[in-house]
């Protein structure tokens, strides 16, 4: 077996025997994978402290042709992010990208924006609270990275733009996107849209689509980061818009999740009161 490193994001750890440790990774060059990391509970000079939950580490490792695990030799730290663990909301919100990541991935799938996304993700949550669009714009852009980006400028059924309709669309994740009210009427399923709702949907949607393209005008060397136009999208997600859109990319994601995402049933109310605000009394 051959060395080889890569840079990756730790998504989850759990303990095996007295010392090791069972490490699943996303990766810049390898995808998702998971490793067997010996001594990794009393070795500080191969695992200093590197392989908990949102590490951002520089991993060698080795791999058999075929086998379930790698053989993890060390992990340097790349970007310490210890304000994530300041904060109720911060760890909640960085644990709900992380688990989501992992949960939108199959082992051993190659691609690299979603790492990028990750990472970049990370990085603002470390920096400062969590705002409204946060995990909007991350979610979205995590579809985007895994192929799912969804049609929310025109209608699926007709085609013609939505931007202008005085009434709802519908939200129909099956199709991934939207119909129109004259289309919606024959399609049973899926959400209403309010247009404020859909509007700030457009808002976010263009800050991922900003980014992506600057990612591939950079030959895939720029991070995926839509947080520039953060706080453009976040004017229009006030918290019953903002609900209305949580809700509506939990639709469109959960088709794609290879099991429940279950952050949020635990730390829901943190992020639903500090993250996306409550209605004022």
């Amino acid at each position: 077996m051959r060395l080889e490193s890569t840079h990756a994001i730790v998504l989850r750890t759990r303990e095996y025997g007295e010392s090791d440790k069972i490490v699943t990774v996303l990766s810049r060059t390898a995808g998702k994978f998971s490793g067997i990391a010996k001594g990794a509970k009393r070795s500080q000079r191969r695992f200093p402290g590197t392989l908990e939950i949102f590490s951002h580490v520089l991993l060698d490792y080795r791999r058999r042709p075929h086998a379930e695990l790698a053989f993890l030799d060390r992990a340097v730290l790349v970007h310490p992010w210890p304000r994530i663990l300041s904060s109720l909301e911060r760890f909640a919100a960085a644990s709900h990208v992380v688990e989501l990541a992992d949960k939108l991935t199959a082992e051993s799938e190659v691609g690299d924006d979603l790492y990028a996304l990750v990472a970049a993700t990370l990085a603002r949550i470390n920096e400062a609270e969590p705002g409204p669009a946060t995990l909007r714009l991350f979610e979205l852009a995590a579809l985007t990275a895994s192929g799912y980006r969804p049609e929310l400028v025109a209608c699926n059924g007709c085609r013609r733009p939505v931007a202008d309709e005085r009434g709802p669309v519908r939200l129909v994740p099956s199709l991934g996107g939207v119909l129109c009210p004259a289309c919606r009427t024959r399609e049973e399923g899926g959400v209403l849209l309010s247009p404020s709702a859909l509007e700030g949907l457009a808002l976010l949607q263009h800050a991922v689509g900003r980014a992506v393209a600057e990612r591939r005008l950079c030959g895939g060397s720029a991070p995926l980061d839509p947080f520039v136009d953060e706080s453009a999208a976040e004017g229009a997600l006030g918290p019953r818009v903002g609900r209305e859109v949580a809700a509506a990319l939990d639709l469109l994601l959960t088709p794609h999740l290879r099991s429940r995402l279950r952050t949020l049933e635990l730390l829901g109310p943190v992020l639903a009161n500090g993250v996306n605000g409550r209605e004022p009394e």
